[in-house]
């Protein structure tokens, strides 16, 4: 009998066994009578167990445990699962609530743990499954989002059963996983380590693995660095055009940072211009609207070119060029190319009319939303000034809030919709400064579309990171104004697109070839860059990967593109990622998680992915970056992505920084015998991981 005691404890039977008689006899004999306490004819009732609930415990969960006899005070119950210390919450006769603390269990597979319950000094034993990892069983173009602190700790691939005729764990798979940092604070980064255990080896790069330099978490640079004059036979006057296009980018951000600002300190345009034309003292915006309606080429008036104050600026005499139906184009009397590219301005004053503007209204909003109220003339005014190559150096264009003011608000307002931009140097000829500037023309006419969008509803500016990647948006849409430019959702690639710009197949500007020489550099160094903003002074491959993420979510979520674009430009009280998470309807998490393998997966040869969230539906990205590779295989490569490759198995690996809102890729391949467990730590195998980090995983093959 005592032999049988022991072994009922060792099985995990529901049977009490006190420190004092472990050997008690199982029902349904009775129970050995303890002795009664002195004085009394009081016999103390021995603790039963009757149930445990959940019938598997995991990180995190809630336990119930329910008897009889049970104490009531916590203070007097221990509770352990495999040896880990559960909290004990309450405690009844019948009944004690605990929960299994976040990351106490360790990382491994499904398994059979002893539970040791202490009752004033009565063990009770029995055995429970015990699951720490969130186990996922994946077919090919599968995939799993983890978004909760309490899934992204451990994770087991279950091996697959595909190949095999037993039905046994084993075959051969491939997986990409994604940790992705969540936070929405751009200069926000965080280090973990990436452990596993599983059956199998290391593939070979453990060392550069172990090193991040070596792995590459390079730091992006300007365009212009990246583009070698000698690698793109194709282009004319390659570094120059390469250097017009970075200045474009160059400082951008912070100029539309500070014109955020002073929309918000202002408060609404419309209310002052109100009140404005309601004083007799407004003279001075009737005769503006009076002047620019008269304008003929060849006049010359006097400008403000505004750029660090709203209320003093420098006089720039500009000559009228160009006085279309939506656009004024004037030159700086002062350019260095004065009088000698009329024709260059006019062509771009003619294409504004005639492409550009409808573009803008019909698909991202109306640069002229704010001419009514204004007195305006019903046209955008481009100042081409060489203010902007001297006193903004590394700019090509930008615009002002100030303008869109009274000028009893901003003294040196405008009073009218102003973009500025520079002029050609002596050293560049009108066609290349041409061919650049269009673009910038497109990219700045966005900005006034949404700057005047808001003002006229009085809300709040747009963060500067999605400001300037649906300006970007803007261009991409320029861009299938071309033959064979694109189309929505007709996964376009290469040959018609970016070598068409670069080769100059017909008379089309530099568009796509920004976005997409850009964000090969985001995707090489994804770890330590994030859409968000920029991680360094020359850094601007926040610009591609933002259009890139704005791009996906269109095309995941837009059922009219025009009008979804329009609604995300013309905002609301949300901005940024909440204005974004507000037009998908889904959380800034879960785009992340999607966006992370859809820049992995897109167009992988032979994949055909389960959800439609993994693809990029309007571009061929894959075949744009094998195009770029195999047109100047010294500057690009066709896989730009840096996935650190491992084999099943077992290994540690840090990684070093990600930077929010954005990935760092494992990839898993080769034949998988058994579980392969993931196990996400913290710095230096913290035990916790950074709140923010979260997990994507998907099955390739």
């Amino acid at each position: 009998m005592r032999a049988a005691s022991v072994m009922a404890c060792a099985l995990g039977l529901l049977q009490g066994c006190s420190n004092v008689d472990a050997l008690a006899p199982l029902s349904p004999q009775k129970p050995p009578v303890a002795p009664p306490i002195a004085g009394t004819n009081s016999v103390p009732a021995i603790p039963r167990l009757a149930q445990f609930s959940p019938d598997t415990l995991v990180s995190g969960a809630s336990v119930v445990i329910t008897g009889e006899h049970l104490a009531h005070a916590v203070d007097s119950i221990s509770l352990t699962v495999g040896g880990v210390v559960l909290q004990v919450r309450s405690a009844s006769a019948t009944r004690i609530d605990a929960v299994v603390p976040v990351g106490a269990l360790p990382c491994a597979a499904t398994s059979t743990q002893p539970v040791t319950l202490t009752v004033a000094g009565t063990v009770l034993t029995a055995t429970v499954p015990v699951r720490a990892a969130n186990r996922l069983v994946l077919k090919a173009g599968e995939s799993a989002n983890l978004l909760s602190a309490s899934e992204v700790r451990c994770t087991e691939l279950v091996a697959p059963t595909t190949g095999n005729t037993s039905g046994s764990a084993s075959g051969s798979a491939r997986y990409m996983v994604a940790v992705v940092n969540t936070s929405v604070v751009a200069s926000a980064s965080s280090a973990f380590e990436l452990r596993g255990t599983g059956t199998g080896a290391m593939a070979g790069q453990l060392s550069a693995m172990k090193n991040p330099q070596a792995f590459g978490n390079m730091v992006a640079s300007a365009p212009s660095r990246l583009i070698n004059a000698s690698l793109l036979p194709g282009m004319r006057t390659e570094s120059l055009v390469a250097q017009q296009v970075a200045a474009a980018e160059s400082r951008h951000d912070e100029q539309l940072d500070m014109q955020r600002t002073i929309a918000a300190r202002a408060g609404s345009a419309s209310t002052q211009w109100s009140t404005a034309r309601a004083e007799k003292t407004n003279r001075l915006g009737v005769a503006m609207a009076s002047i620019a309606a008269s304008l003929n080429v060849g006049d010359v008036i006097t400008m403000k070119a505004l750029y660090n104050s709203c209320n003093s600026g420098s006089n720039v005499q500009a000559r009228v060029v160009y006085a279309g139906s939506r656009a004024v184009v004037l030159e700086d009397v002062a350019a260095p190319r004065a009088r000698t590219m009329d024709a260059d301005y006019r062509a771009i004053g003619e294409e504004f009319d005639r492409v550009q503007y409808p573009l803008l209204r019909d698909n991202i909003g109306d640069p002229l939303a704010m001419n009514g109220a204004m007195n305006g003339d019903g046209r955008v005014t481009m100042l081409f000034t060489r203010f902007v190559n001297d006193s903004v150096v590394g700019t090509a264009g930008y615009v002002s809030a100030c303008n869109f003011y009274p000028k009893s608000t901003f003294a040196a307002s405008n009073e009218n919709e102003v973009f500025y931009a520079r002029v050609a140097t002596a050293t560049e000829t009108p066609a290349d400064w041409r061919r650049a500037m269009r673009s910038t023309v497109i990219h700045e006419g966005k900005h006034l579309a949404s700057f005047a969008e808001r003002l006229a509803s009085n809300t709040p500016f747009e963060e500067s990171w999605l400001e300037e990647s649906t300006a970007r948006i803007a261009e991409e849409l320029y861009s299938r104004t071309f033959t064979s430019g694109g189309s929505w959702k007709g996964n376009t690639g290469f040959a018609t697109t970016v070598r068409c710009e670069v080769y100059q197949c017909d008379d089309r500007p530099l568009m796509m070839w920004k976005h997409f020489s850009a964000l090969h550099q985001y995707l090489r160094g994804v770890d330590t860059l994030s859409p968000l903003g920029a991680s360094t002074n020359n850094d601007v491959t926040f610009y591609a990967s933002g259009w890139s993420l704005v791009r996906w979510a269109a095309d995941q979520y837009a059922t009219s593109e025009g009008a979804w674009l329009k609604a995300l430009v013309k905002g609301g009280a949300q901005t940024g990622l909440a204005n974004l998470a507000q037009r998908t309807g889904r959380p800034a998490g879960e785009l992340l998680a999607d966006w992370a393998l859809a820049n992995a997966v897109d167009d992988v040869a032979g994949f055909t992915p389960a959800r439609k969230q993994l693809s990029f539906p309007s571009w061929n990205v894959a075949d744009v970056m094998s195009g770029l590779a195999g047109t100047y295989p010294g500057a690009f490569s066709a896989a730009p992505l840096r996935a650190r490759s491992l084999g099943f198995g077992s290994f540690t690996l840090p990684v070093q920084q990600l930077r929010a809102f954005s990935s760092s890729y494992f990839s898993f391949e080769g034949a998988q015998a058994g579980g392969q467990l993931i196990e996400l730590r913290g710095e230096n195998g913290a035990a916790v991981a950074p709140a923010g980090l979260r997990v994507a995983v998907v099955r390739v093959e």
